[in-house]
């Protein structure tokens, strides 16, 4: 009879024990850190209102970011499709952002026909065309790269 007590005292500790331990986690990371973070939500509440979105009719639902890729933790890459009132995909956009402090301008891209998506064209860097040598992408009329500068 005590030995059935002893092992009924054991469950109960052990239960009571467990349970605090899921109370204390609860506390630390609980109704707070589910769904989307601040930053999720200050990204999604920037991308709605860039005008050219909000001129077409168009709202972000949610966003895909990927972190880390460019080995700064605070920077991270995002896209998004852009849909109409009736839910219909019209556009997808892709951008940057700097954890805590901005977002960069995102490129976006409008489908020719609402409801059919398309690839994003691969990324030309600041300059636009290319070339120009040591110039950072740009020719020698400062943006119209391609062109070989005569000067050198």
């Amino acid at each position: 009879m005590a030995a059935d007590r002893s092992k009924i005292l054991k469950i109960v500790f052990s239960l009571t024990g467990i349970a605090f331990t899921g109370l204390v986690m609860f506390a630390m990371f609980g109704p707070d850190h589910c769904g989307p973070s601040e930053e999720d939500k200050q990204l999604l509440t920037t991308l709605n209102n860039i005008d050219e979105v909000v001129q077409k009719g168009g709202y972000i639902k949610t966003v895909t970011t990927e972190r880390g890729k460019d080995g700064h933790d605070d920077f991270y890459r995002f896209q998004a499709e852009i849909v109409d009132e009736k839910g219909v995909a019209i556009g997808k956009l892709r951008g940057g952002r700097v954890e805590g402090f901005g977002t960069m301008k995102p490129r976006i891209l409008w489908y020719k026909t609402p409801g059919v998506p398309e690839e994003m064209p691969a990324y030309q860097g600041r300059g636009g065309r290319g070339g120009g040598g040591d110039r950072g992408g740009r020719g020698p009329q400062g943006g119209q790269g391609g062109q070989p500068d005569q000067n050198k």
